[in-house]
């Protein structure tokens, strides 16, 4: 009896601890790209390339899994500016939008071995739009969202797939505007890639 007794004491924290969630905090960095679809006929979308970098915090129980991040977002284009009779303009005008995202994500874990995990998932995205810069002639100078008709507050959908790879993370996802992407009437969808590289800790 005292054998079980043993046992049971030493075997019943190693099955808790088993159990526990687990933490990994993570450094983020990647590539990603921006268009904004108008719904209105005759009128191109706009492309946007850039770059982001953040942290997250990510819990993983069992085949579960949810995660907070906190990134910066740089991302723009370059347009050519022919001479005008009423602008007066030519020259090449490059053009940054920045914005802060804090993305709440969950989802499922199929492949959870020591080495390598896989993870599907999905969520939401908070997005909160900054001054942007412009370079033009060589001068440099802000704008704000509302220049553009950017709103500040934009909210999208997130579905991606991540791995780790002992202490890298690959991250791609997928995100689609809830709210207009801009201030006008005629509604517009942004679709946003993004791929990421992170280090666990």
């Amino acid at each position: 009896m005292k054998k079980i007794i043993f046992l049971f004491i030493i075997i019943t924290p190693l099955i808790s601890f088993a159990q526990q969630p687990k933490m990994n905090l993570k450094l983020i960095g990647g590539t990603n790209s921006n268009s904004y679809v108008y719904k209105v006929e005759d009128v191109k979308s706009d492309f946007f390339l850039g770059w982001q970098l953040g942290a997250g915090v990510r819990v993983i129980k069992r085949k579960a899994f949810i995660e907070f991040d906190g990134v910066f977002q740089n991302y723009g284009t370059s347009v050519n500016l022919f001479e005008d009779s009423i602008l007066n303009l030519d020259g090449q005008l490059d053009i940054r939008i920045r914005a802060l995202e804090f993305p709440f994500t969950m989802g499922y874990v199929p492949v959870k071995t020591p080495f390598f995990k896989w993870f599907l998932y999905g969520g939401l995205v908070n997005k909160f739009s900054l001054n942007g810069r412009y370079t033009f002639l060589g001068e440099e100078g802000k704008f704000k969202p509302g220049d553009f008709d950017l709103h500040f507050y934009n909210l999208s959908a997130r579905f991606g797939t991540q791995v780790d790879v002992a202490m890298f993370n690959f991250d791609f996802n997928y995100n689609i505007g809830v709210t207009n992407g801009i201030k006008n009437k005629a509604r517009t969808n942004i679709h946003n890639l993004q791929f990421s590289v992170g280090l666990l800790f």
